[in-house]
């Protein structure tokens, strides 16, 4: 696995990253985070095992941000997923304050190496799995969690239903 210095959510980023095809696209894994995956055939109860990562998106207005998955419900109605994207900075800063699990956020994870045979999965990020002494886990700890989150930041968590 390589690690290089990249750019993402528009800003410059020591982090462990690591390119991965997914069809046609590559897509920039945050391999400082990993996520251990069971996946079971529903044919024949084969029982599939992946190493997931958070990943940056390859389309327009979300290239090179991460999705961020949510359920919402609401009194009357149906309850549903929304998502949103977010930058490399901006998961950093709603780890560091506890948003993420404060408001049950799920990031979408694909794996570092082969295929994953359905709709990629969105996981919760535990601390455990971060590794300890990473760039994204020094980068949370440099986060001043007294400071208000930027605009962008509430704009993009106002598409979940969630105002901070």
């Amino acid at each position: 696995m390589k690690t290089k210095s990249a750019t993402l959510g528009g800003t410059p980023a020591d982090v462990a990253v690591q390119t991965a095809t997914r069809g046609d696209r590559k897509n920039m894994l945050l391999t400082d985070i990993a996520v251990e995956h069971t996946l079971v055939s529903k044919k024949d109860g084969v029982r599939q095992t992946f190493l997931l990562h958070p990943f940056t998106d390859t389309q327009r207005d979300s290239l090179g941000k991460f999705e961020l998955v949510r359920d919402v419900s609401q009194p009357g109605l149906k309850d549903v997923k929304r998502s949103t994207f977010v930058s490399f900075h901006q998961l950093v800063e709603l780890y560091a304050k506890g948003l993420l699990a404060e408001f049950g956020f799920s990031v979408r994870m694909c794996p570092g190496k082969g295929t994953y045979p359905a709709k990629l999965p969105a996981k919760k990020i535990l601390p455990t799995s971060i590794k300890p002494g990473s760039s994204f886990d020094l980068a949370v700890q440099k986060v001043d969690i007294s400071k208000p989150a930027t605009r962008e930041l509430k704009t993009a968590l106002l598409r979940t239903n969630v105002q901070i």
